[in-house]
This record gives structure tokens, sequence and C-alpha cells, in this order.
């Protein structure tokens, strides 16, 4: 069986088909991605299927996800008091500045947890579930890992990841686009310096 075609299935086994869950975004494979992006969990809550976004074979389709993340996000109804709404999430607005600076590495963002919700404080017991990231980990094997927000830190310095780690704060606030970007040529330049002494 072909790589992505058994990463594919073991996955399917462990999440479902169809899911609400979000195990990880990235352009085309992941089983290709030197780099994870690691947050507590994802903060926007989509209407699509992880799986309709799957291209058997070939991996992740982004392009399509990312349209069908603004479409969610503007068609949501806004909260009391509340007049407008970004396309985006601040903390998708950090990562996309960070894939610029650090491409063309290819880099697969992920969370601790695969289930979304707006905070994480409503993170409910049972959606606590880590199996999906440590399969990522074992099946993708990262050099590089971005861990963003304490709780993501935490985890990850709890585990023998073999990799190396960048702990950073939550990308949701504080964040300027210079700022994000230069993280990404941190990334690149690392990358480069792990692939010579590999």
């Amino acid at each position: 069986m072909q790589a992505i075609s058994k990463f594919e299935y073991e996955l399917a086994a462990l999440i479902g088909a169809p899911t609400d869950l979000r195990p990880f975004v990235c352009d085309g494979s992941p089983l290709t991605c030197d780099v994870f992006i690691v947050g507590f969990n994802p903060a926007t809550t989509m209407s699509a299927d992880f799986w309709q976004f799957w291209r058997p074979g070939v991996g992740f389709d982004k392009v399509a996800w990312f349209e069908a993340y603004k479409k969610d996000r503007q068609l949501k109804p806004l909260k009391p008091g509340k007049t407008r709404r970004n396309a985006v999430s601040p903390s998708r607005r950090v990562i996309e500045m960070i894939l610029k600076g650090a491409s063309p590495c290819r880099c697969l963002e992920t969370n601790i947890y695969s289930a979304s919700t707006e905070q994480a404080t409503d993170l409910a017991t049972q959606q606590r579930i880590t199996a999906p990231f440590a399969f990522l980990l074992a099946k993708i094997k990262p050099r590089v890992i971005v861990a963003h927000g304490i709780e993501a830190v935490e985890h990850i310095r709890k585990m023998n990841v073999g990799a190396k780690v960048f702990q950073v704060s939550h990308f949701s606030r504080g964040w300027s686009h210079q700022e994000a970007r230069a993280l990404g040529v941190k990334i690149k330049n690392e990358l480069s310096i792990v692939e010579q002494s590999g």
C-alpha cells in the first residue's frame, strides 16, 4: 500500500469518517512536512467534514479548506454587541505570515486536541483526546516543532519528540506581521541546520 494511502486508512480508523475533528491542516501530503506548528485546539468550528478536503493519494487540499473556513466564519452569527468579524482568526493570520517566512519549508498545522471550540476553556473533558496528535508525531517525525501557548508548550515538554522545539506565546494576541514572518525565517534557518547536521 502506498504510504499516503496507509496514512489515510490509519487516520480514518483513529478519528472516524466523517468527523468534526480537525487533526491538521497542510498543503498536500502531510508526510513530507518537516515542521509542525502546534497549538491547543482549533478555534473556528467548521460545518464541513475534515475528509471533504482530503484527496486520496495526494493529501490535504488547503486551498479548498481555506475558502470553506472563511465562508463559515462569514456566515456565523455575531455575538451580542459585536458588529463585525475578521475574515480569519488572529491565530490564523499569524500562522499564514509564519508560513510565508518559512517558505519553501513544508509545515503542518496541528493541535494537541483536534476538537474545535471558540475558547480553550470550552473544551470538554471527553474532547481532550491526544491520540490524533500522537499519531501525527509518530508517523511524520517532524524535525522542527513550534509550540504556541502555555498548554501546547507544556504538553510538548512532557514528550520525547526528538525535534528542535521553539516555545512561543500564543498566536491569538500580541504578534505583528514582522514578528510572525521573522519566526518563519527562523524555522527555515533551523531546518537547514538540522538537515546539514543530520
